[in-house]
């Protein structure tokens, strides 16, 4: 390989790297990163000592409706301070005067507890690049209250831009200097279980991330608030434990979503938990860092630079797969020790850093076999080297929807036949038995789109008009079929070798047209329209016969073929059922014992579709003595046995599902 090449090529992967690195430090695609690494979370053991009181729908039920008199909440303090727990985190705010006695109450089991932290919920805002709140707008207790409690701590989790908690400052400041910590730091402070505040990593806003324990709902122990008011608990769990009390019954509405939610919110109380885990285990979630993950991106577009000119591509497509891999398993191992490692960009560098380069060994490719195309024009049909020349602009890459005809013909045990035959006699059958059948394509006015091997894909209705492109591409296929029965009889393949060809046909909407990249492409179809009529080819097995169309041609055709109604099937990928058709040939040119058989096949059908398994199964019986070997017969009839045992459900159409392509 020219040196001048492999420099090229690594200078693409570093651009591509750098490019990458700049978007990765400026933040592009950060809410995808971390939405992807929320997938690393995997379910660990939270504290056994972390207790969650919840407001569940048990407890309204029981207790009353929400709000409960603060005479309840009196209660419920109390009850849970004589169990001896250290520190009760209290995720229900009292911003309002309620009756004086009950207030007092509430605050005189506070003051007597002394283990209990309130809420407090800030308005944040952003201050010097860190997260601040404005002194003028705190949400909390009413003062009776809250000068009763031990500690008081914010409440809020704030959303990330994609609407989820992942993560949260564990002190703020106004801009007077005044701290203000977490619920959850306050609550393991007066616990004696909290970590130093410079311990704790944060990013650049004060916020550490949350290691939550697993999906929500499934993580620490949860007793009903009404159980420990009603005294149905034992209450030795409670004993040197720390209790969050918050609501979590659903029409209370105190969820969101979360690292781990996969769909499924996480009760605010359960996040607040989540977080003092967070802080007494020390499980802390750091973000790799930007300057090393930049350098690595660079280093990574430089070794896909360095190595993808210099192997083949299926060697080069399998490294790049293997960095890729390597990449998240080292991303996922890193995650699992704390430490989170970006997967978007490095997979957008290797991705495009692949496709630039392989597209630029492509281009130097292409420019050696320029001399060479015109050796193959001889292979494009005569209508499109028509079109092309007229219109010099079809040569742009485009397509258009068109109604159109697709016809698939594939050879029946060509691969069998093939292991017996030299690779030169192999060939000289294949190109006698092709050039017959596309001059067929040509005569029939269509376009031979491609050899799949010895299969023939052509279409009809493009790059012209053709009003009747339905019955052009049946007839081609009956033309087909016959020529090669012709040829058997003739001789014209090597003694003992006897090809038998099937053929399948669906009309419908498609897209035509130069589809491809700007520097190599093809005039082709594509489309839903096109895979059915790949699948009805492969179905002339399955049936045993040599044409069939979908009912979307047989509509199309008129009087001018003979056809049987085949079955109705669902085909594999799809669920609409769709009716098939065998054509037994043109008008006048069938005999008579065919077009009969057709027809008692086709009552045997019809009695199958009405749920008369018996009659159909007579029938089948019946045209079996006739021809054994009858495939289609066969199957019908051993589907009216499955049936006539296990009868279908009410609704049943009579359509089959196929589970083979």
């Amino acid at each position: 390989m020219k040196p001048t090449r492999i420099g090229l090529a690594t200078l693409i992967g570093l651009g591509i790297g750098v490019f990458g690195a700049f978007c990765q430090f400026v933040g592009v695609f950060d809410t995808w990163s971390v939405a992807l690494t929320d997938r690393f979370f995997l379910s660990h053991p939270a504290d056994p000592k972390t207790i969650i009181v919840a407001i569940d729908d048990a407890s309204l039920g029981r207790i009353g409706r929400w709000p409960w008199p603060r005479t309840v909440h009196a209660d419920l303090v109390d009850r849970l301070s004589s169990y001896g727990v250290k520190a009760i985190g209290y995720d229900v705010n009292f911003p309002e005067p309620s009756d004086a006695g009950a207030d007092t109450k509430l605050a005189a089991a506070v003051r007597r507890s002394g283990k209990v932290v309130m809420p407090i919920e800030l308005d944040f805002t952003i201050e010097n690049g860190r997260l601040a709140f404005q002194a003028g707008k705190i949400t909390q207790p009413i003062a009776e209250i809250q000068s009763a409690a031990a500690a008081s701590g914010f409440t809020n989790t704030p959303l990330d831009e994609d609407g989820i908690s992942r993560r949260v400052p564990v002190s703020v400041r106004d801009s007077g200097g005044s701290v203000v910590n977490s619920l959850s730091y306050e609550v393991a402070r007066l616990a004696g279980r909290a970590p130093d505040l410079s311990q704790v990593p944060t990013d650049k806003y004060g916020r550490f991330i949350i290691n939550f324990p697993g999906a929500p709902g499934r993580n620490f122990r949860t007793v009903a608030a009404s159980d420990v008011l009603q005294d149905r608990v034992d209450s030795s769990i409670f004993k040197d434990a720390t209790v969050f009390i918050g609501a979590t019954a659903r029409n209370l509405q105190d969820y969101k979503n979360v690292a781990t939610s996969r769909g499924e919110p996480m009760a605010g109380v359960e996040i607040h938990a989540s977080i003092h885990d967070t802080l007494i285990s020390g499980r802390w979630i750091r973000n790799v860092n930007a300057g090393l993950q930049a350098g690595l991106l660079l280093l990574v577009g430089v070794l896909l630079g360095l190595l993808v000119p210099r192997l083949r591509p299926r060697y080069s497509i399998l490294g790049t797969l293997i960095l890729w891999v390597g990449w998240l398993v080292a991303a996922f191992a890193l995650f699992d020790r704390g430490y989170v490692l970006d997967i978007v960009w490095p997979t957008l560098v290797i991705f495009f850093a692949y496709a630039a380069l392989l597209l630029e060994r492509w281009l130097d490719v292409e420019s050696q076999r320029r001399q060479l195309r015109s050796a193959f024009s001889r292979y494009v049909s005569g209508s499109v080297v028509e079109s092309i020349m007229q219109n010099p602009e079809k040569l742009k890459l485009g397509g258009e929807r068109r109604r159109m005809s697709v016809l698939f013909s594939d050879l029946r045990g060509f691969t069998t036949l093939s292991e017996g035959l030299s690779p030169e006699k192999l060939v000289e059958v294949l190109n006698t038995y092709l050039d017959e059948m596309t001059n067929i394509v040509f005569d029939e006015g269509g376009v031979l789109d491609k050899y799949i091997g010895d299969a023939v894909m052509a279409f009809w209705n493009a790059p012209f008009d053709q009003p009747d492109h339905a019955a052009r591409s049946v007839r081609c296929a009956v033309r087909m079929r016959d020529r090669l029965k012709a040829m058997n009889a003739e001789g014209v393949f090597p003694k003992g070798i006897e090809l038998k060809v099937g053929v399948g046909v669906n009309t419908g909407e498609m897209v035509v047209g130069n589809i491809g990249a700007e520097t190599r492409y093809d005039y082709t179809v594509i489309g839903d329209s096109v895979n059915l009529a790949s699948r009805t080819e492969s179905l002339c097995k399955e049936y045993g016969v040599g044409i069939i169309v979908t009912q979307n041609t047989a509509v199309d055709l008129a009087d001018a073929f003979h056809m049987r109604l085949l079955d109705q099937v669902a085909v594999k990928g799809k669920k609409e059922p769709i009716r098939l058709f065998e054509v037994l040939g043109l008008k006048g040119k069938v005999a008579e014992d065919e077009l009969a058989f057709a027809r008692r096949y086709e009552e045997a059908l019809n009695q199958y579709f009405t749920r008369h398994f018996d009659e159909a199964l007579q029938a089948c019986d019946k045209l079996l003595t006739e021809r054994p070997e009858a495939v289609s017969v066969i199957h019908l009839k051993e589907r009216c046995e499955i049936y006539r045992q296990s009868p279908p459900p009410e609704g049943w159409d009579g359509t089959w599902v196929m589970t083979k392509k």
